[in-house]
């Protein structure tokens, strides 16, 4: 995986500890729209030292293919817009090799198919670099924008992950989607 990409509209780049400043920003002005999705956070994720040592543990994880984080930038615009991460990547044994994807769009920019853009660029080239036979999405159920993203990018429901996170203080069932390599590449299937 290169550490920058650029799509149509964006430039998908993998951080490093100096761009803590940046989701220190990021993630400090989505608070409120990211918290109904997430696991809480400790109040130090919202300092530039936890970004900062957050950004260089995904840097440790992307040098030991076990996870990989792109950020997305428009042009003129100094802030992250979004973010994609696949997570718990798993290569032995081949044959069931995955990971776990993650996302998160600023506030302002939803509903203009960034993110569709993005992940439509980036999964392809996840799954051909780590040689993925599955990729795995946990969403809330009454997340209706994610259910819809996850539709639109061919990934399959699969059925309810019972107490899969804790979000608002208590463990959530997510709906568990996946793609397989087959529907990305078909003649592999």
């Amino acid at each position: 995986m290169l550490f920058t990409y650029t799509t149509d509209r964006m430039e998908l780049k993998i951080l490093n500890e100096e761009d803590a400043a940046l989701t220190t920003e990021f993630y400090g002005r989505n608070r409120e729209h990211f918290s109904p999705w997430e696991m809480d956070h400790p109040p130090e994720y919202f300092t530039a030292e936890y970004q900062r040592r957050t950004l260089a543990a995904e840097s440790v994880q992307y040098l030991h293919s076990h996870a990989v984080r792109y950020y997305f930038f428009l042009s003129g615009y100094k802030l992250p817009l979004g973010t994609a991460s696949f997570t718990h990547i798993e290569l032995s044994p081949p044959s069931c090799a995955c990971c776990r994807l993650g996302y998160r769009l600023d506030r302002d920019f939803t509903g203009h198919g960034y993110m569709t853009e993005a992940l439509r660029f980036l999964i392809p080239k996840v799954f051909f670099f780590y040689r993925l036979h599955r990729m795995e999405a946990n969403i809330l159920p009454e997340n209706a924008n994610s259910l819809r993203l996850m539709e639109r990018l061919g990934f399959m429901p699969e059925g309810t992950v019972r107490g899969f996170a804790p979000i608002g203080g208590k463990y959530r069932d997510h709906l568990r989607y996946s793609l397989l390599e087959g529907d990305i590449f078909p003649q592999q299937r």
